[in-house]
């Protein structure tokens, strides 16, 4: 088992007693530092080199997000932050997300937080996690969209989409995509055009009270408006609508047009909001007038609904591994068979397009 060697940052000199102890719970995990602030987390990570970085958000001298900024430049590193769970932590986790951080980790009862100690496994298996990302992901500089290049480089798992897929009028487009996916999603997000002909949904697996933050991010550099889905909104070309935390999202059609529906059923589902529900009520409902998209990570949700739409004509697009911070959504979307196109992230927004 390989050792993770892991940096602690946090300002609380209670945290950095009891992070390490957490972490170092695990027998693969060594903290190999602490630091309380920005300015010193920075030349720490520069000297010791970790393989994960705990980076607390709200610090003095240097907070987090500048740190990370910086860290990005300079030493490229894999960062899990560490929020509180109030509007503006979540608003500075959702931007930690979009610089490069891998994820986070939500402080159970403010910025000290005594209790930390209660969320011990999570802290672990989110540490274990961003020690598998592809650090190549996540500081890669996006390409140029061109017609030629989406041409030239568009790498096809399956047969390329037949000309009855592409001559269906697609009504929808549904996306899914868990750890890397709130800066995923921004990629592909803002480069979708203002008249986009399909409305929108999404499943993003997030923590609670982080959603709100992320819809806005997204409706902020997108030409799209984006919002938390309510119960029984009408999908429009256009718009996009997010599941809310908790909460399955599922479409359904009634005199002709396309709802959302959220419910907490099945509760036997590992994920909530899930993909598969989602995908599932998609290829029921659109059929082969829906273009389905899974994103980077963790786990197989969606692999089974993404399937489903492709076998109902639908037109099905997986982000590749060279681009996904962890490729174990899309890829077993692509071994289940689900897939019609694997594309690197730059090219999605323009096979969705391409797909409409």
């Amino acid at each position: 088992m390989k050792e993770i060697r892991v940096l602690v940052v946090d300002d609380s000199p209670f945290l950095r007693r009891n992070l390490p102890l957490i972490l170092e719970s695990a027998n693969d995990i060594t903290v190999i530092g602490t630091a309380a602030n920005g300015v010193e987390a920075v030349e720490m990570a520069k000297r010791l080199r970790p393989d994960v970085i705990t980076l607390d958000v709200l610090m003095p001298v240097m907070d987090g997000i500048a740190a990370l900024r910086q860290i990005m430049l300079e030493i490229p590193t894999r960062v899990v932050m560490l929020s509180s769970m109030t509007y503006e932590g979540a608003r500075q986790t959702i931007e930690a997300l979009s610089i490069g951080a891998v994820d986070f980790i939500t402080k159970p009862s403010g910025s000290v937080s005594l209790d930390i100690a209660n969320i011990r496994q999570a802290i672990i298996e989110k540490v274990r996690s961003a020690a598998t990302a592809r650090l190549t992901s996540i500081i890669r500089r996006p390409l140029p969209v061109t017609p030629e290049s989406l041409t030239k480089d568009r790498c096809l798992q399956q047969e390329i989409p037949t000309s009855a897929k592409k001559n269906v009028r697609k009504e929808l487009v549904a996306i899914a995509a868990s750890t890397g996916g709130p800066a995923a999603l921004q990629e592909v997000l803002k480069n979708l055009p203002s008249d986009l002909s399909a409305g929108l949904v999404i499943v993003q697996h997030i923590s609670e009270g982080f959603t709100e933050a992320l819809a806005e991010r997204l409706s902020s550099i997108s030409p799209l408006k984006i919002k938390v889905s309510g119960d029984h909104e009408e999908i429009r070309p256009g718009c996009g609508f997010i599941a809310p935390y908790g909460m399955h999202l599922e479409v359904k059609r009634m005199d002709g047009r396309l709802y959302t529906v959220l419910g907490r059923e099945p509760v036997v589902s590992l994920h909530r909001p899930s993909a598969d529900i989602l995908f599932s009520s998609v290829a029921k409902v659109c059929g082969s007038s829906a273009c389905a998209v899974i994103m980077t990570g963790m786990g197989a949700d969606g692999a089974l609904g993404i399937k489903e739409i492709r076998e109902q004509g639908g037109v099905t697009i997986a982000q590749d591994e060279a681009t996904s911070i962890i490729f174990g959504m899309p890829q077993m979307a692509i071994k289940n068979g689900g897939i019609d196109v694997v594309a690197p992230l730059e090219r999605i927004a323009g096979e969705i397009v391409r797909a409409l």
